[in-house]
C-alpha cells in the first residue's frame, strides 16, 4: 500500500514557486510520507499479529460495584480496550460487581447489567457506549445477557486489540469533529469539561466538519456562521481582524489550545489543522486575564491519535488558487504509547485583488507519550510562513458612493505592484502535561514559545487621500530596514477536583498563569509615495526615497495572575458557578525618543445560575467583568498613569440539546459596557501636545440565537442571527455620542445546510448551500462615516464521498470530491471598512474551489 501511495502524493503537492523553498518542501513532505507510510503501518500490522493471541486470552476480573465512570477505567486498565462516551451517559450510574474469569467481552457485559447501557465497537478495538434502547426481555443479542448470566459462561470472539494502558480512555479520546456539526463540551468556558449546557454564558462552537465542507482556509469565512462575530480585514490580508458582540478583537482574544496566542492576528491562522473553533462570547477575564470585552477565540488542534490514519487533500480554483494538505496520524510503538500526528500544507495562490498573493507553506509535527496509566504528555509545534503583498482599502468614491469618473474595478489594488512584499513567518513550540491524581482529582501544565519575523526590506503602501479630480490616489510607502523579530511565552497550570459537600457535588479550578510579549525588534521608515490613477495604474514606477533614520519601537509586557472558579450543583437541576482571577501586568514601551512603564493589577470576577427545568433545556443568567490595560504612554496631564479599560456584562439565556444530542441551540441576551476609554483632552491646548482624559464608554447590547443541527443522518445544519446594537455612550467630543461603532450592523443572518444521500444508487453524492445576510454598517464613528450597504450572499457545494474496496491498487480507504462555489450570484458589494477608516474591501467575485482527497 505504502508504495503506491508514494508515488502519486508528490503529483498532488503544491509548492510556492520561490526556489529557495521548493526543493525543501518537496523533501520534507516526500520524507515525512515515507517515515509514516513505510515505518508506522509496519508496525502497525507487527502490533496486530502479535496482539491475537493475548485478546482471546480469559482474563481474571476483581472490579467490586463503583460508579460506572470508575469501573470502565478499571476495566480498560485490566482488558487494554479503549472506551469513549460521552461524560454525562454515565454520570449517576453504578456498575455491578464483576468478580472471576471471562473473555473480556462477557466482563464488559457483565459491567453494564442494569445501567441502561450497552456498546457498539467503533473499530477493531474500540467501543463506545450507547443507551439501550432494546426491549428488557431480549434476550437475542449477545449485548444484553440477563442477570443470571454467570463468569463461567461461554467466551465470545474478541476482536483483535492492542494494548493500552488507562489514559487513553481519559486523555486521548476525543469527539470526532469531522462527523457532525454540534459539539457537546467546549473546554475554553472553564477549563474543565463541564458540558455546554451547564456554562451560565454563550459559548458557540465551530467543528471540523464545517471547515471541512465550506472548505474555508481563514478564520474569519469559518467564524462567519457564528453570531455576533463581524470581518474588517479582507480574505486576502495578513492579518486576523475581528469584532466580536461590537468590539474589536485585539491581540488578547486569540488563543491556542487554551494558551494566549499573541501574534496569531498578525499572521493569519490557516485551518489547516484545527480540530474546532470555541468562541466565548462577552469578557473572559475571569479565566484568561486583560482581554477585549466582545469575548476570544480559542483554536483547538489535532491531537495524535492511537488509530493510523492517513489523508492527503488537492484544492484547485480560480484565481490561480492551488493548495495541498496531508494528515497523517498514529501509533509509534506496538502498545500505542507513543503516537505522532503530522499536518503539512502549501499553497501557491492569488486572489482577485490584483498583486495580492496568498501563498503560504505550514507545518505541524506533534507526539503524544503515554507516560503512565494517568499521565500524558503532547509535544508539539507549529511552523507556519507566508508570502504577501497586503492589500489596503479602496476609497468611497467609486466603491460605495458615484465616482465622476465610472465605479472602481473590484480588482484594483492601491499597493506599490510588484515592488510590494510582505512575508512573515512564524513558529511555535510547546508541551502539554497532565497527570490525574485519581477519579476526582487532576492536574495540567501547558507551555508554549512563540516568535514571529517580518523579513527584511518588507516594503507596502497604504492610501491617505483623495484628490479632487476623484482617480489620483495619495499614497504612504513604509520600509522595514531590518529583520523585525517578536517572542512570546505562555504557561498556565491548573488543578481540577470534583467532591461533593452537604450533599452539593462541585468542580473546582485552581490555576496559576506566567506570560510574557516581548518587540525584540521593531524598525520602520516612512515616505510618501507616488501617487496613483485608481483608473489607469501604472505600477512600474519606482517607490519613492526614503530619507532620515528609521523609527525603533520595543515592547514588553509580563503577566503573573492566579484564578479560582467552582460549579456548584445546589440540586441536580440548579448550578451556581463563580470564580475570580486576580492579574498584575507590568509593562514598557520603548521607542526612538523616550519610554514609559506601568504597573497594574486587577481582580475579574464572575457569577452565574443555570436552572434546567426539564433535562434537554437550561436557563441561565450570568455576570461578569473584564480588564485592559491602558497604554503606558498615553500622556495624562496630572502625570498618573491611566487606570485599566474595565468592561461589564450582563447576560440571560436559554440553551436547548434535542434529539439525543443531535440539535444544539443557544438564544442569550446581553448587555455589554466597555469604561475608562482614553479619549483626547477637552482641553484645546492639552489636546494639541498629546494629551488624554479617562472619560470614554461605549456600550453594545443585543440578541443572538445560534443553532447546529444533525436532524437525520446525512442532514447538517448550522444557523445564526444577531442583532447588535453597539453605540459611544460617553465621550469628550459630543459629535461621537450615540454615533454607531463601525463594521457593527444591527442585523446578521447566517444559514448553512449539506446533505448526503445515505443510500440507493445515489449514495454518496451530497449538495450544500448558505445564505449570508448583512444590513447596513457605519464605516467609521470618526468624521463623516459613510453608510456601508447591507448585503446578500448565496454559496454553494457539491460532493461525492465514497467508501472504497480497500483491495484497490492504491489502498484508499475512501475518495471524497467536492466543488465549493462562494458568491454564486457573483454580486458587487463592499465587505467591511479597513479597521473602522473610510476606505473599504469588496467581497469576493463568482470563486470556485474543487477538491479531491483521499484516505488511507
Amino acid at each position: 500500500m505504502s508504495d503506491p501511495f508514494l508515488r502519486i502524493f508528490p503529483y498532488l503537492v503544491v509548492r510556492p514557486s520561490r526556489n529557495r523553498y521548493r526543493h525543501w518542501v518537496h523533501n520534507f513532505v516526500l520524507l515525512a510520507v515515507f517515515l509514516i507510510a513505510d515505518f508506522d503501518l509496519a508496525k502497525v500490522m507487527a502490533a496486530d499479529s502479535s496482539s491475537k493471541n493475548r485478546t482471546t486470552q480469559s482474563l481474571d476480573f476483581n472490579i467490586p460495584a463503583q460508579p460506572l465512570t470508575s469501573a470502565l477505567n478499571v476495566f480498560a486498565e485490566v482488558t487494554g480496550w479503549q472506551v469513549s462516551y460521552p461524560a454525562e451517559l454515565t454520570t449517576g450510574k453504578t456498575s455491578t460487581t464483576v468478580v472471576g474469569t471471562n473473555s473480556p467481552k462477557g466482563g464488559l457485559q457483565q459491567l453494564l447489567i442494569g445501567t441502561g447501557l450497552t456498546y457498539q465497537f467503533t473499530d477493531t478495538h474500540t467501543f463506545t457506549l450507547v443507551r439501550d434502547v432494546r426491549p428488557h426481555n431480549s434476550s437475542s443479542s449477545p449485548h444484553s445477557p440477563s442477570p443470571q448470566h454467570s463468569m463461567s459462561a461461554e467466551r465470545l470472539d474478541t476482536p483483535h486489540i492492542i494494548q493500552a494502558p488507562e489514559i487513553v480512555v481519559k486523555e486521548i479520546r476525543e469527539r470526532d469533529d469531522s462527523t457532525t456539526y454540534v459539539a457537546e463540551e467546549a473546554s475554553t468556558a472553564t477549563r474543565t469539561d463541564i458540558p455546554i449546557r451547564d456554562v451560565p454564558q454563550s459559548i458557540q462552537v465551530t467543528t471540523r466538519k464545517v471547515i471541512e465542507e465550506q472548505r474555508t482556509f481563514r478564520l474569519q469565512n469559518t467564524l462567519e456562521n457564528i453570531s455576533g462575530i463581524n470581518a474588517t480585514e479582507s480574505a486576502a490580508s495578513l492579518h486576523d481582524s475581528l469584532i466580536i458582540r461590537g468590539f474589536t478583537a485585539t491581540d488578547r482574544s486569540y488563543f491556542r489550545n487554551g494558551l494566549l496566542d499573541p501574534f496569531a492576528q498578525f499572521s493569519a491562522s490557516d485551518t489547516y489543522n484545527i480540530r474546532r473553533l470555541e468562541v466565548l462570547k462577552g469578557p473572559a477575564s475571569v479565566l484568561y486575564g486583560q482581554g477585549d470585552p466582545g469575548g476570544i477565540i480559542n483554536i483547538v488542534t489535532d491531537k495524535p491519535l492511537p488509530d493510523p490514519t492517513y489523508s492527503i487533500n488537492t484544492t484547485f480554483g480560480n484565481f490561480h488558487f492551488y493548495r495541498s494538505e496531508l494528515d497523517a496520524t498514529g501509533p509509534l510503538n506496538e502498545n500505542k504509547t507513543l503516537l505522532y500526528r503530522l499536518n503539512v500544507a502549501g499553497q501557491k495562490a492569488d486572489s482577485f485583488i490584483d498583486f495580492a498573493n496568498r501563498d503560504l507553506v505550514v507545518v505541524a509535527p506533534s507526539l503524544t507519550w503515554l507516560i503512565g496509566s494517568r499521565t500524558t504528555l503532547t509535544i508539539d509545534a507549529d511552523y507556519l510562513r507566508r508570502w504577501s503583498n497586503d492589500p489596503y482599502g479602496l476609497p468611497a468614491q467609486g466603491t460605495i458612493i458615484p465616482n465622476i469618473n465610472g465605479p472602481l474595478p473590484r480588482n484594483r489594488s492601491v499597493t506599490l505592484g510588484d515592488f510590494s512584499t510582505f512575508n512573515r513567518t512564524s513558529y511555535r513550540i510547546g508541551y502539554d502535561l497532565s497527570h490525574q491524581f485519581n477519579d476526582q482529582w487532576s492536574i495540567r501544565h501547558s507551555f508554549r514559545h512563540t516568535i514571529v519575523e517580518d523579513d527584511k526590506n518588507n516594503l507596502y503602501a497604504y492610501p491617505d487621500s483623495l484628490d479632487p479630480d476623484e482617480r489620483t490616489l495619495q499614497r504612504f510607502q513604509v520600509l522595514q530596514p531590518a529583520v523585525n523579530r517578536r517572542h512570546a511565552n505562555s504557561m498556565i497550570t491548573n488543578i481540577v477536583g470534583h467532591f461533593s459537600v452537604f450533599d452539593m457535588d462541585h468542580t473546582l479550578l485552581a490555576g496559576v498563569e506566567l506570560r510574557q510579549e516581548k518587540t525584540d525588534q521593531f524598525l520602520f521608515t516612512f515616505a510618501m509615495a507616488p501617487s496613483l490613477d485608481l483608473f489607469a495604474p501604472n505600477y512600474s514606477v519606482q517607490p519613492g526615497a526614503f530619507s532620515g533614520d528609521p523609527i525603533s519601537f520595543l515592547a514588553h509586557n509580563k503577566t503573573a495572575a492566579f484564578y479560582i472558579q467552582d460549579q456548584v450543583a445546589i440540586l441536580p437541576n440548579l448550578k451556581f458557578m463563580g470564580g475570580f482571577r486576580f492579574d498584575y501586568v507590568h509593562q514598557s514601551t520603548q521607542s526612538s525618543t523616550e519610554s514609559h512603564s506601568s504597573d497594574e493589577n486587577a481582580v475579574s470576577p464572575r457569577l452565574g445560575l443555570v436552572y434546567q427545568p426539564i433535562e434537554p433545556l437550561s436557563i441561565y443568567t450570568s455576570w461578569t467583568r473584564g480588564f485592559q490595560p491602558n497604554s503606558p504612554d498615553s500622556f495624562n496631564p496630572n502625570g498618573a498613569l491611566f487606570d485599566p479599560e474595565r468592561s461589564t456584562q450582563y447576560e440571560v439565556g436559554m440553551k436547548a440539546s434535542l434529539l439525543d444530542n443531535r440539535v444544539s441551540a443557544t438564544l442569550a441576551w446581553f448587555h455589554l459596557t466597555r469604561e475608562n476609554l482614553v479619549t483626547p483632552s477637552p482641553d484645546p491646548m492639552l489636546a494639541a501636545t498629546g494629551f488624554s482624559v479617562q472619560t470614554g464608554e461605549q456600550r453594545s447590547q443585543g440578541i443572538e440565537l445560534d443553532v447546529t443541527a444533525q436532524l437525520v443522518p446525512g442532514w447538517n445544519i448550522i444557523t445564526s442571527y444577531a442583532y447588535t446594537d453597539a453605540e459611544v455612550t460617553k465621550d469628550n467630543d459630543p459629535t461621537l455620542l450615540h454615533k454607531r461603532l463601525a463594521n457593527v450592523p444591527y442585523n446578521k443572518f447566517t444559514l448553512w445546510s449539506t446533505y448526503h444521500v445515505q443510500e440507493g444508487p445515489l449514495e454518496g453524492f451530497g449538495i450544500g448551500g448558505g445564505l449570508f445576510a448583512y444590513t447596513s454598517r457605519s464605516s467609521s464613528i470618526f468624521g463623516n462615516p459613510i453608510e456601508i450597504p447591507g448585503y446578500v450572499r448565496v454559496d454553494g457545494a457539491l460532493y461525492y464521498n465514497r467508501e472504497l474496496d480497500r483491495e484497490n491498487w492504491l489502498g484508499v480507504k475512501a475518495l471524497n470530491m467536492a466543488i465549493n462555489m462562494r458568491n454564486l450570484l457573483d454580486q458587487r458589494y463592499v465587505s467591511t471598512s479597513h479597521n473602522g477608516s473610510n476606505f473599504f474591501f469588496f467581497g469576493e467575485p463568482f470563486t470556485v474551489l474543487g477538491t479531491v482527497g483521499l484516505q488511507f
